[in-house]
């Protein structure tokens, strides 16, 4: 009997940016090739195979690397950078991190006290800071990694706000929901004769899904609250969706102060009330997947932009990890 069978095989061509290899199945062993950039080399040797085995930690590999302009392959263990298994059926909350500040910038960084352990597209909510009571609570996507202790809350302008966040703490949370679509939290509503919204989280809407708005007085556009609209339009890279309402003529969007965000407010939001077949089928069918997380880069198994990436999954027929 082999050791390992394979159950599962694919390829992709890069977009520069980490890629989720969703799997029918469980596996124990993962491998990806870039065969790009097997077929050449560089002055400056890049990884070429990347292995992970079950029991490796998060965002770790076995990785092969061309030697500067030749042929000949180095292995080495990375901690960061490889991949990461993902069961989105039985995650749990991540442990508390301090927060040592967020900056008043567009977009907001975050610094932790301690390693934080985050990936691009990771979720956390950001909760108890100083100096920022208008996001406490709310939750944000990673966009970047620029540390260990240090995370890009790119869908999130703070750059007016009166001053940056000097405490507080975050948790990693589990990947999206098992039911979608979900209520989506709003950072940003343009005047325009379509508006489009900014959300906090990636939100995988498509056009044609009706969005219920919840946007209270303090965030300016009270006039949207309560308001149906229809996505007519989303962008992937900036986090938005374009509606058919016309808020031209709106108040405009603004974040609460952060003392008013003290006395207590509710954040705006859009629910999800139809989609193009007019039901919300999604709701009720469990979206939960086995996936493995690639991550990007010149040294990182999903590769650089436009490098072609061979992917096989295999799974065990018996693991003993003593």
């Amino acid at each position: 009997m082999s050791e390992y069978q394979l159950v599962a095989s694919g390829r992709f061509t890069s977009d520069g940016s980490a890629k989720d290899v969703p799997l029918r199945s469980d596996f124990d062993f993962f491998e990806a090739e870039n065969h790009t950039q097997a077929a050449t080399t560089q002055t400056t040797g890049r990884g070429v195979l990347f292995q992970w085995r079950r029991g490796y930690a998060d965002d770790s590999a076995l990785m092969l690397t061309k030697q500067d302009s030749a042929n000949a392959l180095d292995m080495e263990v990375v901690t960061s950078g490889g991949f990461r298994r993902i069961d989105e059926g039985n995650e749990s909350v991540g442990a508390a991190v301090a927060i040592s500040g967020i900056t008043a910038a567009n977009p907001a960084v975050m610094t932790t006290s301690a390693a934080h352990g985050l990936s691009v597209g990771d979720r956390v909510r950001v909760y108890g800071t100083t100096g920022m009571l208008q996001i406490a609570g709310q939750e944000f996507t990673v966009t970047a990694v620029g540390s260990t202790t240090t995370a890009t809350f790119g869908y999130l302008d703070a750059s007016g706000f009166a001053a940056a966040a000097t405490a507080g703490s975050m948790r990693k949370l589990p990947e999206n929901p098992l039911y979608k679509p979900e209520r989506l939290q709003i950072t940003n509503i343009s005047q325009a004769a379509s508006a489009v919204v900014t959300f906090s989280t990636t939100h995988n809407l498509a056009v044609g899904a009706k969005l219920r708005f919840q946007v209270a007085s303090e965030n300016g556009m009270v006039e949207i609250d309560g308001l149906l609209g229809e996505v007519t339009a989303v962008s992937v890279a900036n986090n938005t969706a374009t509606v058919n309402i016309d808020s031209s003529a709106f108040t405009a969007w603004a974040w609460p102060t952060s003392a008013t965000a003290a006395a207590g407010f509710s954040p705006a939001h859009v629910v999800p009330v139809g989609e193009v077949s007019t039901i919300l089928s999604e709701a009720t069918d469990n979206q939960a997947e086995i996936l493995m997380r690639l991550a990007a880069g010149a040294d990182g198994p999903a590769g650089s932009a436009n490098d072609v990436i061979y992917w096989r999954a295999w799974k065990a027929g018996f693991v003993n990890q003593e």
